[in-house]
């Protein structure tokens, strides 16, 4: 389709990346400084408080980011990202005007359950535009966006956290929901041939258990393992550098900036290598970085250490995005293709339930670092599963 890609759109889609880091922004602060730290700071709740804040997250987004998907199958794939921002503003405007820390409970859900709209949107979009051999590098530029957009929020909300209040943690992250309303809305066209929510006539549709295959179902399980792995440390993060490494949150968050900044100059090259060697050899190899950083993080107490081993961490896990989301894409049929991302990314969801609150239990009865021991062998089982997986792997669909 490069010769009638629209404005923006030519080499990478530069409006839907705007609107991506926006709303990872607004998500940056909510996820990382509100639930980790103005929660537990504001009610007075434990450690483990966060974890089943991101447990309700991803909960809603499991649940729903499979029917989501199916919609975006169905309409302008732009219908699900403004549904999506739009949805993000009430579950922000209760966080701002409830002081009970169990409603926050289902104030999380409501926020996952909004942004259950926006990836199966976001790939279907990269997916029907790019072809097989730039999608990787395509979906790189978006994971860089998403990284850059969450790493932004959650320094600017681990600041607003020390230095301001909730009035302002919450103020910016409904800016930043509502200018990613405003990019998308303006910079990303409808290119199916119908209105905003109007039907849209696609190819003929198989029936969706002739598109759910042995190998898609191979696929899920190794996202989901490897998405628990990672997503179980978000609750050991703020218990580890108090208790471990004695520091202060905010001292620990710009602690993160190297290996954030590094893993952001990586996507790209990253999502090349998925295109020149394959999705598996990639995604393997995150495994092993990870593998590799969570050990270290794992035994030290020292913060130079640490600072080292999570640039490892983090290069894992921009070695494995890109490849492990192309191949999704390779997979679906451009009649189930927002379906299929959608069940991806809703199994990422579901990894947000069951990580963080493996995490959290753990963290809280052998402490922070047996939490980054446990995601270690968790990702060491998910290289070998890869290695099996890619055996039998088929060409990719165009």
């Amino acid at each position: 389709m490069d010769g009638s890609l629209p404005p923006g759109f030519r080499r990478y889609p530069l409006p839907l990346a705007l609107a991506i880091l926006l709303v990872q922004g607004a998500l940056g602060i909510l996820l990382f400084a509100v639930f980790q730290e103005w929660v537990p700071r504001e009610f007075g709740t434990a450690d483990s408080w966060g974890g089943y804040q991101l447990a309700a997250y991803g909960a809603a987004r499991f649940l729903l980011e499979t029917p989501t998907g199916a919609i975006a199958d169905r309409v302008e794939r732009r219908a699900g990202l403004l549904l999506g921002f739009l949805l993000m503003l009430p579950a922000i405007a209760l966080m701002a005007a409830v002081r009970e820390a169990g409603a926050y409970l289902a104030f999380a859900a409501m926020l996952g359950a909004a942004t259950a709209f926006l990836w199966p949107a976001a790939y279907a979009i990269a997916a029907d535009l790019y072809p097989v051999d730039r999608r990787g590098k395509v979906v790189g530029f978006l994971n860089l966006a998403q990284l850059a957009g969450f790493g932004l929020g959650a320094l600017g909300g681990a600041f607003l956290v020390d230095h301001a209040g909730g009035r302002e943690l919450f103020g910016t992250a409904a800016l930043n929901a509502a200018l990613a309303f405003a990019a998308a809305l303006l910079g990303i066209p409808s290119y199916r041939g119908g209105s905003l929510f109007r039907r849209v006539d696609g190819p003929g549709r198989l029936p969706l258990r002739d598109v759910l295959t042995r190998r898609v179902a191979a696929l899920a399980g190794l996202i989901l393992l490897a998405s628990v792995a990672l997503a179980m440390l978000v609750p050991a993060i703020r218990p580890y550098g108090e208790r471990d490494l004695g520091v202060t949150f905010s001292r620990l968050t710009l602690a993160l900036v190297p290996a954030v900044a590094i893993g952001a100059l990586l996507y790209i090259p990253a999502g090349d290598l998925a295109d020149r060697f394959g999705r598996w050899k990639p995604f393997a190899a995150g495994q092993l970085c990870l593998v590799a950083g969570l050990l270290v993080l794992a035994a030290t107490a020292s913060l130079p250490v640490a600072m080292a081993a999570a640039v490892l961490v983090f290069a894992g896990n921009v070695l494995t995005a890109p490849a492990w989301n192309a191949a999704v894409m390779d997979l679906a049929p451009e009649s189930h293709r927002g379906t299929l991302i959608g069940l991806s990314v809703a199994l990422s969801g579901l990894a947000l339930a069951l990580g963080p609150a493996l995490g959290g239990f753990v963290v809280g009865r052998w402490g922070a670092q047996a939490a980054f021991a446990v995601s270690a062998v968790l990702a060491a089982s998910a290289s070998l599963a890869i290695a099996a997986y890619a055996r039998g792997a088929r060409p990719a669909r165009t």
